[in-house]
């Protein structure tokens, strides 16, 4: 019998006649038994009779990489040469012995966590299932199945572009797909699976097949705990009310009890429960005591508890789910404005508004299963350590690993999480919806106890394309196929998945698709979400990203080149060069180079006779001109609530709008990132039409802040032309006006090629400074580089001691045997100033190999400038 409804259970206090005894159960081993069947593997293409050692969980890409059958596929100009690996049909399978623990259980079930895509599974040549969503986890009843001795496990996987391309050929409209690189026809979209794998305009086309998440079989007796839902009722600073929702699967009936406790050993809950054979639902309120909050980074602590969901019969504990949940209360804020007809986008945390500051997360590698425990642990480290608060999970991806989710709810990273929908348009018959409808409900029951994800988002610009990109006129659809597109499109982001969301998650607020209008339309700039892409794509100036803000701006972004040694790895010698054909394969969008170059002769010198100074270059372009969106954002507060950029990593080796590269080695951006979100602190605005500029004080902290400083108009060899004091209070979560006034007040009577605005001082204590340079950074008349620098060598660990003479700009220290990124780069030194920067190397090598290289702007302003490119490149 199948309970449809949740039980709601009144709570029974410990020792209140019950023999149970929990704080025994928590030390206490769970009769559930899982077998994880990770060995022996092997693979071979299907009609082949030769079979390769295989990883699992991995793809069938890495796997012949492995076994030298291709070169690595992210090498010089390798992707071309491997595309007819996704027009063939593969097969792995595993032999295994399951344990005589697992054959005694009442329930053996095979799980699969991640198949990908098409794929039937066999067990002892039995066919047990037939696989079609990437995105799922698949689950079959083994029991009685087992062999009690050696067992072989089967998966066949079908080409995922064969499969597309005959799902494709059955509809007659043809739907678009941008970035789907497929030679013959756009297949992406009527597939289950990962979108940036058929290409994207920063990803390579490798269409992978594979076991690509942990596969094993789970042993059971008489009952399990399938789900666990935390839900949060009320909060308040004395109490914080819960409701836990159980789902439990039983194959006998009996009495049982359910308890919620941490795994100190406090017990919240316990109930004692009738079990009927199938699908159980029971609901357990409890309280916590005076709460510790969950805040975002850089407004408290994410305080976390770590709950225990036991199932137990008299002294024996038959299931047991760990959680860790947070209290928090998260709202989506969006009212009509006070004058006006805009509406706000903001969220607000415990009452509190965020300014969010982050940017785009994409999947670390285009072979998911080989990102390592450690790139996650980096790569949420880089997102705290650069003050951020927010991370977008982009809906070309994946619905990511559980570590990373965790990794977000212990750093205090809110998570804008949206569904794997990006860019096209996508089918609209019953079999599309029915697996969208599974992979939705399995996704959210999967994820929805993380405090972190503050939002659900059905898809990726798919609004913003129907209404903004042409299609209809393309594709010369009638009227009668454009309402049918249409009309699949509002069913599916909402009906469909909304629907299912529902089903599994109510407390967290659903937005349809991002951006909530797209930039052709005017109320994009004072209603919803924006993603701006005036600058780069219509190659607009950076000053316009002040200009047009938006609400809540959660894509802009600027092109550059992926750091120095991360080419060296990748490339041969004579692949670094600019235009090579390496450097081709590995920039995706057909005008990249030449947007780069053109924004360059605007602002800085475009150096192209060395390859090394060209990608410095590319990269402090890319900085200097998303610095004056993320701080313009910030000064725009409250109208503006939000600023994430595209995008924080890559998943290989490219040029594109990353902060870091696929190697984890920041760029200039992701140094810049870390200043320009520091909770509290100081920002020069440059306004071109009147010749002014504003300081403004930006506070993201709970309480306000007292800045003491001054201001100081100096040249670049150090001498003081004025200085007065700048002192305010920074209000708590806001930010302040602390100067207005024009150049000429300013400059009276300096070169403004030769002197720069200095505000220093301290906030709260904390040193803090900024710099205002009047002209361009190619008009400044820079000195030659001016310093003196000393090495001290612990180990690994190189200190770099650096004093400047005159101004130094844009400071870079780069070396062949880095192990970590320096601990400051693309920064400025006043005259006078000593600076201490940490090279962490690979190993103990003599200072005079490291091969260390110091690189300023002063050394390449006033070059000439090398003509742009004139034409796209192909």
């Amino acid at each position: 019998m199948k309970n449809l409804l949740f039980v709601m259970l009144p709570l029974l206090l410990v020792g209140c006649g019950s023999k149970i005894e929990p704080q025994k159960l928590l030390a206490q081993k769970s009769e559930k038994i899982e077998q994880t069947i990770v060995e022996n593997w092997s693979f071979r293409q299907l009609g082949n009779t030769d079979w390769m050692p295989a990883t699992v969980p991995g793809t069938v890409h890495t796997d012949l990489f492995a076994n030298k059958v291709i070169e690595n596929p992210f090498y010089s100009t390798n992707e071309a040469n491997l595309q007819w690996i996704e027009e063939k049909d593969w097969e792995y399978r595993s032999k295994f012995r399951p344990t005589s623990e697992l054959l005694k259980a009442d329930v053996q079930q095979l799980i699969f966590k991640g198949l990908d895509t098409y794929a039937d599974i066999y067990l002892n040549e039995e066919l047990l299932l037939s696989a079609d969503n990437m995105f799922l986890e698949w689950t079959v009843d083994v029991t009685g199945k087992l062999l009690d001795g050696e067992n072989t496990i089967t998966v066949r996987f079908s080409s995922a572009y064969n499969k597309g391309l005959e799902l494709a050929n059955k509809l007659p409209i043809k739907l678009p797909a941008d970035n789907d690189k497929g030679k013959d026809a756009k297949t992406s979209v009527f597939t289950r699976k990962a979108p940036y794998h058929f290409g994207w305009d920063w990803g390579p086309r490798f269409v992978t097949v594979g076991v690509w998440r942990p596969v094993f079989i789970e042993g059971w007796n008489r009952a399990k705990i399938n789900t666990i839902q935390y839900i949060q009722k009320s909060q308040s600073n004395q109490k914080a009310d819960f409701d836990a929702n159980f789902t439990v699967d039983a194959v006998t009936e009996g009495k049982f009890t359910l308890v919620v406790a941490d795994t100190a050993g406090k017990v919240y809950a316990q109930q004692s429960v009738t079990l009927t054979k199938g699908e159980n639902k029971f609901t357990l309120p409890f309280a916590i005591e005076n709460p510790s909050l969950w805040y975002p980074n850089g407004m408290g602590e994410p305080n976390l508890y770590s709950m225990v969901a036991i199932l137990a019969a008299g002294d024996k504990k038959y299931d047991q789910k760990n959680t860790r949940i947070g209290v928090r209360t998260v709202r989506l804020v969006q009212q009509p404005d006070a004058q006006g007809d805009g509406k706000s986008f903001y969220f607000e945390v415990n009452g509190q508004p965020v300014f969010a500051k982050g940017a785009n997360y994409i999947p670390q590698d285009v072979f998911t299963p080989r990102v390592a425990t450690e790139s996650y642990l980096s790569l949420i480290e880089t997102t705290k350590m650069s003050n951020m608060n927010m991370l977008r999970v982009w809906g070309g991806g994946i619905y990511e690993e559980d570590l990373f989710y965790e990794l977000c709810d212990e750093n205090g990273i809110m998570v804008w999480q949206d569904f794997m929908f990006a860019c096209s348009f996508y089918p609209w018959d019953k079999e599309f919806f029915e697996s969208v409808t599974k992979e939705v409900k399995y996704n959210v029951g999967r994820l929805r106890n993380h405090p972190s994800i503050v939002l659900w988002c059905g898809n990726n610009e798919i609004d913003e394309a129907w209404y903004h990109w042409g299609y209809q006129k393309v594709y010369g659809w009638d009227d009668a196929q454009q309402k049918q597109i249409k009309d699949g499109i509002d069913s599916l982001f909402r009906h469909v998945i909304p629907r299912a969301l529902y089903s599994e998650d109510t407390t967290r607020f659903y937005h349809p698709s991002s951006p909530l209008y797209g930039r052709g339309n005017p109320r994009s700039q004072i209603e919803g979400d924006v993603h701006y892409w005036g600058v780069f794509h219509d190659e607009e100036p950076f000053s316009v990203y002040k200009d047009k803000p938006g609400r809540f701006s959660n894509e802009y972004g600027f092109q550059s080149l992926a750091c120095y040694d991360t080419y060296r790895e990748f490339f041969k010698s004579e692949d670094m060069r600019l235009y090579s054909p390496a450097m081709v394969v590995h920039q995706k969008n057909p005008k990249g180079y030449r947007v780069m170059e053109e924004y360059m002769v605007r602002d800085l010198p475009l150096l192209k006779n060395d390859f090394r100074t060209y990608i410095y270059l590319t990269q402090l372009l890319q900085a200097e001109g998303i610095k004056i969106a993320m701080e313009g954002h910030r000064q725009k507060r409250p109208w503006t609530m939000g600023s994430l950029y595209w995008q924080l990593n890559d998943c290989w080796p490219v040029a594109s709008w990353s902060s870091m590269d696929s190697e984890g080695r920041w760029k200039a951006l992701q140094y810049y990132a870390r200043r320009s979100f520091e909770p509290s602190m100081v920002s020069f605005e440059k306004i071109d039409s009147t010749q002014t500029v504003k300081l403004w004080g930006l506070n993201d902290r709970l309480e306000d802040v007292d800045y003491e400083g001054t201001l100081t108009l100096m040249d670049f060899d150090g001498k003081v032309l004025w200085r007065e004091n700048s002192s305010g209070k920074i209000p708590a979560n806001s930010n302040i006006e602390l100067l207005h006034s024009t150049d000429k007040e300013l400059l009276q009577g300096a070169d403004p090629s030769k002197v720069m605005l200095v505000a220093e001082g301290k906030i709260d204590g904390k040193p803090t400074r900024v710099i205002y340079y009047f002209v361009p950074l190619k008009n400044l008349k820079l000195p030659k580089a001016d310093f003196e620098v000393t090495y001290s060598q612990d180990g690994n660990r190189v200190r770099a001691n650096l004093k400047a003479n005159k101004l130094l700009k844009s400071i870079l220290f780069s070396a062949e045997k880095l192990q970590n990124n320096p601990s400051d780069a693309y920064f400025d030194m006043l005259p006078g100033e000593e600076r201490e920067i940490i090279l962490d190397f690979k190993g103990e090598y003599p200072i005079n190999e490291l091969g260390i290289f110091l690189t300023t702007l002063n050394e390449l302003v006033g070059k000439s400038s090398a003509q742009p490119i004139k034409d796209n490149v192909k």
